[in-house]
């Protein structure tokens, strides 16, 4: 019976984590490092479920076979149960610095904990410190079982910490999440380790990946793939919201950016030197803003920045913030390009009952006007 309810719940999430899997992996978005990150720890824990499913299915079965297949699969799961949690660890990180060498970094040093623990498991063949599987092959936990599990828990409970602590760096649309990834799991695990028998933990699992993927799909509804800002989708219906909630007291300001010769940057070094430019834009705006600014990709080459401003000498600071890191940009940077934007910028005015599209055709004509300043002084006319 105990392996009837271990079947029941780990086949159902297995189903979901299945259906999950077929879901995120025929998204274009997968040629991105958090997709493969996510897909990775769905691949891991399918894996994970089959060979505890396994383990169960041998033990205490009579016969020589049933032995070895027994003890061998719990040995493997000793072995693999480690790699969830560990890219977990790296899959928080990369949200919160986006920073592909830093993850390299970790991930060697996770690799040596999880080899040192596969080599623990192994030496449990002999020493049972982990686990043993008697003569009537029958699944025992070892007498330091415990050291397992808590180095388990304590790769879930840094990510949890890392990600409390690094707040500030992260999207609020996506603090929430990480934080909320370590409950399912945490309660999951708990509940196995107080109840033998059984194994939620796999439920706890499935749970909190289910809670990145929601996560994910509203990225993909709601951002620009390339750049990761929000798309013009999300910015239609987020800055008609902005302008039914205005009032005399109570405004907005916006910033319509156009990256200055984006096409010679394609035609002259490529389209993926192209893609390049882009996201170096969006990382100069966010160095630029505030975390809760509004940031969506306009169109092609162009950019909108929405702050919950009605000070123009604050909107003005924010616009000298972007053009001062656009200057840093290009002093430090080693990219075979320089970045310019040309940028039209104004605080909504109430009493003008403008609607979005006047909104931005007003902004437009700013930047339009200042782009042929710009290309005045380049020419020296002024």
């Amino acid at each position: 019976m105990v392996t009837l309810k271990t079947l029941d719940s780990s086949i159902i999430s297995f189903i979901i984590l299945v259906l999950i899997y077929i879901n995120v992996y025929n998204r274009s978005e997968k040629v991105f490092m958090h997709y493969r990150l996510f897909i990775y720890m769905i691949q891991a824990n399918m894996v994970l479920i089959i060979v505890d499913i396994l383990a169960w299915v041998f033990n205490g079965l009579p016969g020589t076979l049933n032995l070895i297949s027994n003890t061998g699969f719990n040995l493997l799961l000793y072995i693999l149960v480690p790699v969830a949690p560990s890219l977990w660890v790296i899959y928080s990180n990369f949200h919160i610095f986006r920073d592909e060498k830093r993850i390299f970094k970790a991930t060697r040093v996770l690799v040596a904990f999880i080899v040192i623990n596969a080599m623990i498991s192994v030496m449990s063949l002999f020493t049972g410190w982990f686990f043993i599987v008697d003569t009537g092959n029958i699944y025992h936990r070892g007498e330091y079982f415990w050291v397992h599990v808590v180095y388990c828990y304590l790769l879930l409970v840094y990510s949890f910490f890392y990600v409390l602590i690094n707040r500030s760096l992260i999207e609020k649309r996506h603090y929430y999440s990480l934080l909320l990834f370590f409950i399912p799991q945490t309660i999951g695990t708990s509940i196995q380790m107080l109840c033998y028998g059984v194994t939620y933990n796999w439920t706890g699992m499935m749970l909190s990946l289910l809670i990145i993927y929601f996560n994910i799909q509203d990225r993909g509804l709601n951002t620009d793939y390339l750049t990761g800002v929000y798309n013009r989708r999300q910015l239609d219906g987020y800055i008609n919201g902005k302008i039914r909630n205005s009032s005399d007291g109570k405004s907005f300001s916006a910033i319509l950016i156009d990256l200055n010769d984006f096409k010679s940057i394609n035609d002259k070094f490529g389209h993926e030197t192209g893609d390049e430019a882009l996201k170096d834009t969006v990382g100069i705006l966010r160095k630029s803003l505030r975390l809760n600014d509004f940031v969506a990709r306009f169109g092609g080459d162009e950019f909108v920045v929405i702050m919950d401003i009605n000070n123009r000498e604050l909107l003005k600071q924010a616009v000298n913030r972007i053009s001062s890191n656009i200057e840093e940009f290009n002093e430090s940077s080693i990219k075979p390009y320089k970045l310019s934007f040309s940028m039209g910028y104004d605080i909504y005015d109430y009493n003008s009952k403008m609607k979005s599209d006047d909104f931005f055709n007003h902004i437009d004509t700013l930047m339009y006007n200042n782009k042929k300043q710009e290309l005045s002084v380049g020419r020296g006319e002024l």
